[in-house]
């Protein structure tokens, strides 16, 4: 009985090396904070690939040959309104036109460009400064969050109808996590409604948006400020009273150092395409508030 049972196990194993396990659905996304969103929702059923991959800048972004080659592969693509996908999809519909493409940015409400005279007004809490076209960095909000976590879990299921029940019940979880976090905000932001920060790019304007604070970019067009532009920043933080200046890896933080020495405030170094999506949110919210006390 022992032997046969062993020639049965042994040919399951066999038969089991013959039908590998069902492949992955594979994805690609625009940027670094979709992968963390699409994993919380497509978990082991999903193979992610970022096309805006660490260190690089999705403002000068420009695909590699290879990176090409395997969107023509892959099953979906998750876009999020970045200018750089304008030129790239009619590309990549040329190379795959069985791709499903799906707009994870669909429903969220951009915020929108000043154009106005740059400085030295007052603006509405809430808003980034800056200058045209729409604010693309909807994933460091907790609403837009939701938004592309619930847009994921649609195309996911879509492309793997098999999984739609499995990548609800993750996405069911994952916006738990966002109702937790968003609490925890809404008590760290309270009574400090208001309050202003400097950032060399303006990236948070979500996060301000959703919590009563106001975002004042250092850049004007995209561009190191001129010596005017710098002074009339400094009057109006020092104004304000802000205490934290936030610079990013993909741009220059010089003029943001020496805007922050002049009115004595703190550096912060933070990413606005971190995979780290939730820690470093976190960690974004907290150095505004400490500041705003």
């Amino acid at each position: 009985m022992k032997k046969k049972l062993q020639a049965v196990l042994a040919a399951l194993a066999i038969l089991a090396g013959a039908f590998p396990a069902t492949a992955k659905t594979t994805v690609f996304v625009s940027v670094l904070p979709q992968k963390f969103f699409a994993e919380q929702v497509g978990g082991e059923r999903v193979e992610i690939s970022v096309l805006v991959e660490k260190n690089r800048d999705p403002h000068t972004f420009e695909p590699l040959p290879a990176q090409m080659a395997a969107l023509s592969r892959a099953d979906g693509y998750l876009s999020i309104g970045l200018p750089f996908e304008e030129s790239l999809l009619p590309r990549v519909r040329q190379l795959n036109p069985s791709l499903r493409i799906f707009p994870a940015d669909l429903g969220i409400e951009k915020i929108r460009g000043k154009d106005e005279e740059h400085h030295g007004h007052t603006h509405e809490h809430g808003h980034a400064h800056n200058h045209g076209g729409n604010d693309p960095h909807v994933w460091n909000g907790i609403r837009e969050a939701r938004t592309i976590a619930e847009n994921t879990c649609t195309a996911l299921a879509e492309l793997d109808p098999e999984g739609a029940e499995y990548f609800g019940r993750n996405l069911g979880n994952f916006l738990k996590r966002l109702d937790a976090l968003d609490g925890e905000f809404r008590e760290l932001f309270r009574g400090r409604e208001g309050a202003a920060f400097l950032v060399f790019h303006p990236a948070w304007g979500y996060l301000a948006r959703e919590y009563g604070l106001e975002e004042v970019a250092i850049e004007v067009d995209g561009k190191e400020p001129k010596a005017a532009d710098m002074a009339a920043v400094i009057t109006e933080a020092k104004r304000r009273g802000v205490k934290v200046v936030f610079v990013s890896p993909q741009f220059s933080g010089r003029s943001a150092e020496i805007i922050a020495r002049s009115i004595g405030a703190a550096v912060e170094a933070v990413n606005p395409l971190s995979e780290e999506w939730e820690e470093n949110l976190r960690t974004v919210a907290r150095a505004i508030a400490e500041a705003a006390r």
